[in-house]
């Protein structure tokens, strides 16, 4: 049987659809602060009002007013930096302290996703947000759409882009730059599916991108299976009306380059199973 499933299809289906992951990740040090995010800061070795954790919001200038310190301008710099920086204030003012800055509150974003997403549109997400957050509110991409072309747009210039085989296949952790308030998510429509079938442990139909070969096709459907007759490969290509097939050696898979609509089928030894029983040393099932 041919494969009729695209590969990554379901993935979105499993993910949650909540407002965020409950099991959201830590906050690192490059999460950049800004207006609507909430600082907790607390100050030891010395008697006053931040004696006790306060929690500080960051205001509508980017500032956060810290008792007896005064304004410190913390939009647009990382956790880390700015922590430095509120930390080197405190310091400054009082001598023999010791300061602790923590995230407490993050603020919400609003970004726009766009193109061949499966509900296209302007979502609030949580500020630690990044692109498949995003996309799992979408709905993930639909028929049209490209898994391995998505854009983030910011001010009218790509600031990153995103292959989710990285993601999903070969298990990369980069999920590009994360998301602030005013992004845009440009899913890029699919320019070649190509299906493999037979003798493969992963059988689908998946979208290669230029000069990818064969070879990629059999390790993004996770290799040849134990059966697989590695000796009987063929490349079938659509040509007008015409099915046009083609066998291929295994030297000749690392260079066969594939266009929209191709597959691959590679042929499957066939093994029977016989049960013996009775009079025998070691009754079973044997192929």
């Amino acid at each position: 049987k041919k494969p009729q499933k695209r590969f990554g299809t379901s993935i979105f289906n499993l993910m949650q659809s909540s407002f965020m992951p409950i099991n959201e990740p830590n906050f690192d040090g490059s999460y950049v602060l800004d207006f609507g995010d909430v600082l907790e800061v607390q100050i030891i070795g010395k008697t006053n009002d931040l004696t006790r954790p306060r929690k500080i919001p960051v205001k509508r200038d980017g500032s956060i007013n810290i008792p007896d310190i005064g304004k410190v301008f913390v939009a647009g710099l990382s956790l880390q930096s700015a922590s430095s920086l509120i930390k080197n204030k405190i310091n400054s003012v009082f001598i023999g302290t010791e300061s602790f800055i923590s995230l407490v509150n993050v603020r919400d974003i609003q970004v726009l996703i766009a193109g061949n997403a499966k509900n296209p549109g302007v979502y609030t997400l949580n500020g630690n947000s990044n692109l498949l957050h995003a996309l799992s509110m979408a709905g993930g991409i639909d028929d049209l759409g490209s898994y391995r072309d998505i854009d983030v747009i910011r001010d009218d210039k790509v600031v990153g882009s995103i292959d989710l085989y990285d993601i999903f296949i070969k298990g990369k952790s980069d999920f590009g730059p994360r998301l602030r308030s005013g992004d845009s998510i440009f899913v890029k429509p699919v320019k070649s599916l190509v299906g493999i079938y037979g003798g493969i442990n992963r059988p689908a139909i998946y979208e290669l991108m230029p000069k990818e070969t064969a070879e990629d096709l059999i390790n993004y459907a996770n290799g040849y299976s134990y059966n697989a007759n590695k000796s009987s490969i063929v490349l079938e290509s659509l040509q007008g009306n015409s099915v046009i097939t083609k066998d291929l050696d295994l030297e000749d898979i690392s260079s066969a380059t594939m266009k929209r609509g191709d597959a691959l089928y590679i042929k499957k030894y066939l093994y029977g199973m016989v049960e013996l029983s009775g009079a025998i040393e070691i009754p079973g099932q044997y192929n």
